[in-house]
Protein backbone atom coordinates (compact mmCIF):
# COMPACT_ATOMS: atom_id res chain seq x y z
CA UNK A 1 0.00 0.00 0.00
CA UNK A 2 3.01 2.14 0.66
CA UNK A 3 4.15 2.30 -2.67
CA UNK A 4 0.03 3.33 -3.59
CA UNK A 5 0.72 6.52 -1.56
CA UNK A 6 1.31 9.04 -4.41
CA UNK A 7 -1.12 8.16 -6.51
CA UNK A 8 -3.63 8.03 -3.95
CA UNK A 9 -2.71 11.81 -2.74
CA UNK A 10 -2.29 12.60 -6.34
CA UNK A 11 -5.77 11.92 -6.88
CA UNK A 12 -7.38 13.38 -4.05
CA UNK A 13 -5.53 16.69 -5.16
CA UNK A 14 -7.01 16.28 -9.15
CA UNK A 15 -10.60 15.54 -7.37
CA UNK A 16 -10.79 18.34 -4.55
CA UNK A 17 -8.81 21.18 -6.60
CA UNK A 18 -11.86 21.32 -9.41
CA UNK A 19 -14.44 21.17 -6.48
CA UNK A 20 -12.04 24.15 -4.26
CA UNK A 21 -12.54 26.52 -7.40
CA UNK A 22 -16.38 25.99 -7.79
CA UNK A 23 -16.83 26.52 -3.63
CA UNK A 24 -14.68 29.28 -3.77
CA UNK A 25 -16.55 31.09 -7.13
CA UNK A 26 -19.93 30.30 -5.16
CA UNK A 27 -18.80 31.71 -2.25
CA UNK A 28 -17.28 35.14 -3.81
CA UNK A 29 -20.55 35.23 -5.81
CA UNK A 30 -22.56 35.26 -2.66
CA UNK A 31 -21.04 37.55 -1.01
CA UNK A 32 -20.21 40.01 -3.96
CA UNK A 33 -23.82 39.69 -5.31
CA UNK A 34 -24.50 39.75 -9.10
CA UNK A 35 -24.79 42.94 -10.57
CA UNK A 36 -28.22 42.39 -13.27
CA UNK A 37 -26.64 45.10 -16.10
CA UNK A 38 -23.02 43.19 -16.20
CA UNK A 39 -23.58 39.84 -15.61
CA UNK A 40 -26.52 39.58 -17.86
CA UNK A 41 -24.43 40.69 -21.03
CA UNK A 42 -22.39 39.00 -23.76
CA UNK A 43 -18.35 39.60 -23.21
CA UNK A 44 -17.14 41.05 -26.26
CA UNK A 45 -13.69 43.08 -25.47
CA UNK A 46 -15.49 45.13 -23.52
CA UNK A 47 -17.71 46.44 -26.55
CA UNK A 48 -21.75 46.67 -26.15
CA UNK A 49 -23.32 43.99 -28.66
CA UNK A 50 -25.10 45.46 -30.82
CA UNK A 51 -27.49 42.51 -31.30
CA UNK A 52 -29.19 40.09 -29.25
CA UNK A 53 -27.32 36.41 -28.10
CA UNK A 54 -30.05 34.23 -29.42
CA UNK A 55 -29.19 34.36 -33.27
CA UNK A 56 -29.99 31.98 -36.09
CA UNK A 57 -26.90 30.45 -37.37
CA UNK A 58 -27.30 29.18 -40.58
CA UNK A 59 -27.69 25.31 -41.47
CA UNK A 60 -24.98 25.33 -44.11
CA UNK A 61 -22.20 25.97 -41.32
CA UNK A 62 -22.80 22.57 -39.61
CA UNK A 63 -22.73 20.81 -42.70
CA UNK A 64 -19.81 22.03 -43.68
CA UNK A 65 -18.77 20.59 -39.87
CA UNK A 66 -20.13 17.53 -40.42
CA UNK A 67 -18.23 16.99 -44.14
CA UNK A 68 -15.32 18.44 -42.14
CA UNK A 69 -15.13 15.89 -39.21
CA UNK A 70 -15.94 12.96 -42.33
CA UNK A 71 -12.59 13.93 -43.60
CA UNK A 72 -10.73 14.06 -40.38
CA UNK A 73 -12.11 10.75 -39.27
CA UNK A 74 -10.19 9.23 -42.60
CA UNK A 75 -6.96 10.17 -41.27
CA UNK A 76 -7.82 8.55 -38.22
CA UNK A 77 -8.20 5.14 -40.50
CA UNK A 78 -5.46 6.05 -42.51
CA UNK A 79 -2.76 6.45 -40.32
CA UNK A 80 -2.90 2.73 -38.62
CA UNK A 81 -2.96 1.33 -42.15
CA UNK A 82 0.60 3.15 -43.15
CA UNK A 83 1.92 2.09 -40.04
CA UNK A 84 1.26 -1.28 -40.76
CA UNK A 85 2.58 -1.20 -44.50
CA UNK A 86 5.90 -3.28 -42.79
CA UNK A 87 4.31 -6.26 -44.00
CA UNK A 88 1.49 -5.27 -46.93
CA UNK A 89 -0.56 -8.28 -47.67
CA UNK A 90 -3.25 -7.68 -50.87
CA UNK A 91 -5.85 -8.23 -48.58
CA UNK A 92 -5.30 -4.49 -46.76
CA UNK A 93 -4.83 -2.98 -50.27
CA UNK A 94 -7.99 -4.34 -51.39
CA UNK A 95 -9.52 -3.13 -47.86
CA UNK A 96 -7.84 0.41 -48.28
CA UNK A 97 -9.20 0.98 -51.69
CA UNK A 98 -12.63 -0.02 -50.53
CA UNK A 99 -12.10 2.73 -47.97
CA UNK A 100 -11.05 4.75 -50.01
CA UNK A 101 -14.24 4.63 -52.38
CA UNK A 102 -16.69 4.63 -50.12
CA UNK A 103 -15.02 7.86 -48.83
CA UNK A 104 -14.90 9.25 -52.81
CA UNK A 105 -18.78 8.14 -53.01
CA UNK A 106 -19.43 10.33 -49.82
CA UNK A 107 -17.35 13.31 -51.32
CA UNK A 108 -19.13 13.00 -54.46
CA UNK A 109 -22.49 13.01 -53.13
CA UNK A 110 -21.73 15.98 -50.54
CA UNK A 111 -20.69 17.84 -53.72
CA UNK A 112 -24.21 17.17 -55.91
CA UNK A 113 -25.97 17.99 -53.03
CA UNK A 114 -23.94 21.30 -52.62
CA UNK A 115 -23.18 20.78 -49.25
CA UNK A 116 -19.15 22.13 -50.08
CA UNK A 117 -20.17 25.39 -51.35
CA UNK A 118 -19.61 28.33 -49.46
CA UNK A 119 -22.27 30.26 -50.76
CA UNK A 120 -24.97 30.91 -47.32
Amino acid sequence: MAEYSFFIILFMALISLPLLMILTSKIVRFIIGSKKNVSDTIYECGEPSIEGSWKRIPIAYFKIALIFILFDIELVFIFPWIITLDNPTQLSYLSFITFLIILFIGWIYAYKKGYLDWEM
